[in-house]
């Protein structure tokens, strides 16, 4: 039996994540193959994500390319215009075996391609359609088509604790939920942090950049302490565009103003950017920050982190890092601080960090998950079922 791994579409998310979506779906078909299955990687992306320098390697992969352009005067920035034609071309790639999809839009293809195939969908939720707090999805037309299709596929994968709380609240079934975190290949000759003789800390916050209030704390400690600079970036990167907005946000902050040069925006993604951090910081109160944080902990450094999102389930408290509650400010600037002062705490907690992400999340346990699910689905079809989308 093929398992056909099906990333994209991916509606507004920018093009860095989904090249990083691409390169995921990538790995994980190399690394099926290497457990002797028979795996089809197609791409439901649109042309300029695969044109994007970032995700040419992983394109060079692609076996089938199943994109369709959304209807004229349809709106595309949902990512599932055209979703209905990509499901009946992926029905004639995808006849036999099982489906792999990357992200909830990829579950609602997979799932109405299943109306016709009998095909069962392991649905990879590696961002959620909507969470507790989401004003602009969270209830929305798009937020329960998205819950209605990880509802509908045969088993779910999400990477937290959190992720599954949140994803039996919005009515998928307990029994098809598990918790399996993709990880991160972490480097096992990193020295640790060493702190430069004249205070030169570098700080990374690598939550999202559009947060100003979330940055405005660890701006305020990073002022105070003398040689420190602060360096905000998001986990997946920033193209040219949202650099422009985030920098301009960052001007409103008279705190930012102060900092002067000390306050740069970074484009590249969050694991090129940490190993030559001394901190990263990561108090968003989004959900989808666990790369960045992973990243973090592998290139040995310690974190502070929100308690929201399942970021306070890879970090142990006072053992990797420090974990502050969500909106805290106050606490958010006193554990900056006081890391900033701390050499020795740098070194212990991004060594510990280190190991932790070694021995938990190393990327072998979530292709034992896969490998697991799609061995108990391939063996039984779950026959003709309700389109997911119309």
């Amino acid at each position: 039996m093929t398992v056909t791994v099906l990333v994209g579409p991916t509606g507004r998310r920018p093009l860095g994540a989904t090249a990083r979506s691409l390169a995921d779906a990538a790995e994980l078909a190399t690394r099926l193959r290497e457990r002797g299955r028979d795996v089809r990687l197609v791409s439901a992306l649109e042309p300029t994500a695969l044109q994007h320098d970032d995700a040419a390697p992983a394109a060079a992969l692609v076996d089938a390319d199943i994109f369709e352009p959304a209807p004229a005067g349809a709106q595309r920035h949902d990512g599932i215009s055209a979703a209905g034609p990509i499901a009946r071309r992926l029905a004639q790639e995808a006849p036999e075996g099982t489906v792999h999809a990357v992200g909830w839009r990829a579950a609602a293809v997979a799932a109405t391609a299943r109306a016709s195939t009998g095909t069962p969908v392991v649905a990879h939720a590696d961002q959620l359609p909507s969470w507790p707090g989401d004003d602009r999805l969270d209830g929305s037309v798009l937020g329960r088509l998205g819950w209605a299709a990880l509802a509908a596929a045969d088993a779910v994968l999400v990477e937290n604790e959190w992720a599954r709380g949140v994803a039996t609240q919005r009515g998928v079934p307990k029994p098809t939920l598990h918790v399996a975190n993709p990880g991160l290949s972490s480097p096992t000759d990193l020295d640790p942090v060493v702190v430069p003789a004249d205070g030169g800390v570098v700080v990374l916050s690598v939550g999202d950049p559009a947060d100003v209030g979330a940055l405005r704390p660890v701006a305020e400690a990073v002022l105070h302490h003398p040689g420190a600079r602060l360096v905000v970036g998001r986990t997946t990167g920033l193209d040219e565009a949202t650099a422009g907005v985030v920098k301009e946000r960052l001007r409103t902050l008279p705190v930012v103003r102060r900092l002067g040069t000390r306050c740069v925006v970074e484009r590249r993604p969050a694991d090129l950017v940490c190993p030559e951090a001394h901190l990263v910081v990561d108090v968003s109160t989004q959900p989808g920050r666990g790369l960045g944080v992973l990243a973090a902990m592998a290139a040995c450094r310690a974190v502070v982190v929100s308690g929201t999102g399942g970021a306070d389930e890879m970090v142990v408290d006072r053992v990797t890092g420090l974990v502050v509650e969500p909106r805290d400010r106050t606490g958010t600037r006193a554990a900056v601080a006081d890391l900033l002062s701390d050499a020795f705490r740098l070194e212990a907690y991004g060594l510990a960090g280190h190991e932790r992400v070694g021995a938990t999340y190393a990327p072998d346990r979530f292709v034992d998950t896969v490998v697991g699910l799609h061995d108990d689905l391939s063996d039984r079809r779950t026959g003709p079922a309700q389109e997911v989308l119309a």
